[in-house]
């Protein structure tokens, strides 16, 4: 069968996606992973066929411009968050114009018009039996009903998308007399109706969700579901020769991952939080570029710094890892049992992730409102010195491994093909 996989230009979500590619690639299925021009080097580079569709986007930039806007100008600004869990918050209102928001506004801009058309052209031409489309890139299951493919949703992070969309339905159908009209219903109709077909919840959820992270953060009730072991993949690297030697003291990994430095969503002050690791008789690995050095003006004598390391070569050495939450540095750190130190933002739920990984006593999580120098040395501390994030790091570590891989769903993949797909691969 024909595979075509799309997501939005980030190089992190292309790399959530490469392992099951190649899995289906491996199982002798033909593979294309469609995107826009920005990352057509990063599919090539993981050896995979690449499809370039819609125009170049500019994030570094574009998120520098958001800074600027008014405060009403960003769904985060307005007050809407995907994430929303307090009670009082999440009336109908609420959950409606956020859903709405971070449709027509977020995913509008990462998967366009542009990128929309030309992806079905490319399917109409290439005519794949299954879609597989990033959780946010909502071009995807549009090409697939255009062209009667099967299609598969995959999630680089919390279903948010799936809790709200539930949440919402529950709430109109107890509300009849409030609002009922449905905005991302509505923007996704809009995506359809040039190519003669309606909206449905496929459009929102997929045939099937394929979830990379533990069950335990698993938010969505009875969509139908497929489990699968994240594996890491750093893309192409070389693994340096500095890693063969043992550290002289405990290893720490310090990383804000490749999207928090070309898009600017860090928070801390590097400088600080270098001299903060300082503090402690550890070897730190910190992956920091030219930019992110720009304002520090000295590097304690353990730290030692470089551009890029791959993840999965790194931990398995360290006694910790420091870093902003981002999936995949998270599903590195699971696969190698190592206890982690979270100091996250929050533009997908974060804080979320980071209270389920410290209840289930593998990490510890510092708010962004309470990281200083002083908490962030003293938490490091007590997660080398306490032998049980260790434990419950290895733990979690046992879960994930015990989960199907990526070649093992294969076969799922297929019959949902031969239940759904009507382009007779």
């Amino acid at each position: 069968m024909r595979v075509l996989f799309t997501t939005f230009a980030a190089s992190t979500h292309l790399y959530n996606m490469v392992p099951l590619a190649w899995a289906l690639r491996a199982a002798g299925h033909e593979v294309c992973v469609a995107s826009r021009p920005n990352i057509q080097a990063d599919i090539l580079a993981a050896g995979l066929t690449a499809v370039s569709v819609g125009d170049e986007i500019d994030m570094v930039n574009d998120a520098k411009m958001l800074e600027q806007l008014p405060d009403d100008g960003t769904p985060y600004r307005m007050g809407y968050d995907i994430a929303e869990t307090r009670p009082e918050k999440l009336t109908l209102e609420y959950v409606r114009d956020t859903l709405g928001l971070y449709s027509s506004f977020i995913s509008e801009y990462q998967a366009n018009q542009a990128m929309l058309d030309d992806l079905v052209r490319f399917a109409r031409s290439w005519k794949p039996d299954l879609v597989i489309w990033d959780a946010l890139t909502y071009v995807g299951p549009v090409a697939a009903r255009v062209t009667g493919a099967a299609h598969a949703r995959m999630l680089f992070g919390m279903d948010h998308f799936a809790r709200m969309r539930e949440l919402f339905h529950r709430l109109r159908a107890q509300n009849p007399e409030g609002p009922q009209n449905d905005p991302m219903g509505d923007w996704l109709a809009g995506r359809l109706a040039p190519f003669g077909h309606e909206f449905d919840e496929e459009m929102v959820t997929g045939q099937l969700t394929i979830d990379p992270l533990p069950s335990w953060m698993r938010i969505s009730g009875d969509l139908p579901v497929l489990p699968v072991r994240f594996v890491p993949y750093n893309g192409p690297s070389t693994i340096p020769d500095w890693l063969a030697e043992p550290p002289r003291a405990p290893r720490v990994c310090l990383t804000f991952g490749v999207t928090a430095r070309n898009v600017g969503l860090h928070h801390m002050q590097i400088g600080e939080l270098l001299q903060a690791v300082a503090e402690l008789d550890v070897e730190v690995i910190a992956t920091l570029n030219a930019e992110q050095l720009e304002s520090v003006s000295s590097v304690p004598a353990n730290v030692h710094v470089h551009d890029f390391v791959p993840l999965n070569a790194l931990l398995p050495s360290c006694s910790a890892v420091v870093h902003h939450l981002g999936a995949s540095t998270m599903g590195t750190a699971i696969v190698h049992g190592v206890p982690q130190l979270l100091v996250p933002g929050n533009l997908w739920g974060e804080p979320q992730m980071a209270r389920l990984l410290e209840d289930r006593g593998a990490a510890l999580f510092i708010a962004p409102e309470e990281l200083s120098p002083e908490t962030l040395t003293s938490n490091l501390a007590r997660l080398l010195d306490d032998p049980s994030f260790k434990e419950g790091a290895a733990q979690i570590q046992k879960e994930m491994l015990t989960r199907p891989s990526p070649g093992d769903v294969v076969s799922t993949l297929e019959q949902l093909v031969v239940r759904h797909a009507t382009t007779g691969g």
